[in-house]
This record gives structure tokens, C-alpha cells and sequence, in this order.
């Protein structure tokens, strides 16, 4: 059990938190298997809730509090209800429910812990490639103990690049699909479904960079934790710094950041 009242161990601590996403993840590819239509309800339109998601994230709840009590939880199937304390885990139990109720692939287990504001630790982990990304401090980022890094592409063109389409499309989501249709011949552009996963592509240098709009907090903060510490960078669609609760993010390399911006999100 950690406590805020002795020098917190974050690695120890992240050590138990990748435990704690892979059974939660196990739990989500053996049920994914007997998943039935009727199983599934509809929050909106193509956004999907089913018992899996409930639980999974029941059990992240109850797993986690064991380890840290100190902690408040925000969520995103609120099966806890959020109270403000100096430290809070922001989790998703399964990114990617569209492709999940799908029978498709990927979907993850999203787990950040933030300590006033700041994201400290984060760990993502797809249980299907069984790959686990997680990162505690810049320099530490890290997939299956393996040292994570961004890729050194420098320009759209030939740039292997993820974005998603949020449930509701405004006009700026609009406008910035069409941007993206306007570099079709010049890189490649990939859909994938799991925004925590497609952000650690690009930690890892498998993308170059991935934008969306539409994202809630358990999206992405414990993704953006993870790139930023592997040397990427992430801003919000005015190229500040709310991309968590903000509700968009450009997340990329570094490099490939000002063409992504100038070009895809603003269209110049």
C-alpha cells in the first residue's frame, strides 16, 4: 500500500498499476469472445457502453484503491463518484469499445494518476498484442521493459500519420477532415479506434504523429504522460497545453508538430 505520506515510490507503484491493467485487460479479451448483441447499449450515436466496461472498471476502482487510498478516481462509466484531492486516477476501462463490441482490435486499459494537475505516472496496455507502454518520468518510457522513442520524421510528406472522428462532428472537426483529405497523396492517414494506444504509437516511433477531437480526460491522459516522456510532444488544436480536459489533441514526434498544426488543423 503506497501513502502520500511517506516519499511516494512511483516505480514500485507503476510496477502494480501495469499488474493491475493486465488483469483488467486479460478480463476484457476473455469476454470479448462471449459478448452478445444484446449486451450492448447505446450512450449516442456509434458510442457504445456494454457490462464489460462496468466491471472492468469496477474492478480497476477497487484494485486501485487497495493500492493507494489516498486517491480520488475520475472515470469514465462513473461507477465511483469524483471528489477533488490532491491525487487523482484518471482511468478508462476499455479504449475502443466500438471495435471491441465489434469483435475488432485495438482496444486498451487506460490508467493515469495525476497529482495536482500533473500527470506523474501513466500505463496503457492492449491486451490482445499484449503490450504494455507505461512511463513515470521523462526518460522513462518504456514498452514490454523496452526503452520507448519517438520517430524522427520531420515532414508530412511520406509521414504515416493516426487521427480519429469524433461521435459528434462539428464544423472545426469539418473543416479539419477536410484539411486532412487535402494530404492524401502526399502521407498515410490511419483509423486504429483506441485514441491511448494510437498516442503511444507515437511514443514509440510507429507513428508519427495523431490528432482528434471529441476526447474526454481517460482518453488521454495517461497516453500524453507516456509520449511526453518518450520525447513527443502534445498540445491542443490553439497549440496550448489543455489537451487533457480540453477535449482535442495534436500529439506527435516533435518534429512533424508545425506541419500537423499549420496544415491539418488550421488548413493553411
Amino acid at each position: 500500500m503506497i501513502s502520500e505520506k511517506t516519499s511516494m515510490d512511483l516505480e514500485k507503484l507503476c510496477n502494480e498499476v501495469k499488474q493491475i491493467a493486465r488483469t483488467a485487460g486479460e478480463y476484457l479479451k476473455n469476454e470479448q469472445t462471449l459478448l452478445r448483441r444484446n449486451d450492448i447499449e447505446l450512450k449516442g450515436t456509434r458510442n457504445y457502453v456494454t457490462y464489460i466496461d462496468k466491471e472492468a472498471e469496477q474492478m480497476l476502482v477497487a484494485a486501485l484503491q487497495k493500492t493507494f487510498p489516498e486517491a480520488g478516481f475520475l472515470t469514465e462509466e462513473n461507477t465511483v463518484t469524483f471528489e477533488q484531492r490532491a491525487f487523482t486516477w484518471i482511468i478508462d476501462p476499455l479504449d475502443g469499445t466500438t471495435n471491441y463490441v465489434h469483435g475488432d482490435t485495438p482496444f486498451s486499459v487506460s490508467i493515469a494518476l495525476m497529482k495536482e494537475g500533473e500527470v506523474i505516472l501513466g500505463v496503457v496496455f492492449d491486451p490482445v498484442a499484449d503490450q504494455m507502454f507505461y512511463a513515470t518520468e521523462k526518460g522513462k518510457a518504456f514498452l514490454n521493459g523496452l526503452p520507448l522513442q519517438v520517430s524522427r520524421q520531420s515532414s508530412l510528406e511520406n509521414g504515416y500519420i493516426g487521427f480519429g472522428i469524433p461521435y459528434s462532428l462539428d464544423e472545426k472537426g469539418e473543416q479539419i477532415l477536410q484539411h486532412t483529405m487535402r494530404q492524401f497523396r502526399k502521407c498515410s492517414f490511419r483509423i486504429k479506434g483506441s485514441a491511448a494506444l494510437e498516442i503511444c504509437y507515437v511514443a514509440a516511433g510507429v507513428s508519427d504523429a495523431y490528432f482528434h477531437s471529441g476526447l474526454s480526460p481517460w482518453d488521454v491522459a495517461a497516453g500524453a504522460f507516456i509520449l511526453q516522456c518518450a520525447g513527443g510532444r502534445c498540445t491542443d488544436f490553439s497549440n496550448g497545453s489543455n489537451y487533457i480536459f480540453g477535449k482535442e489533441m495534436v500529439a506527435s514526434n516533435g518534429a512533424i508538430h508545425k506541419e500537423i498544426m499549420n496544415y491539418i488543423i488550421q488548413g493553411h
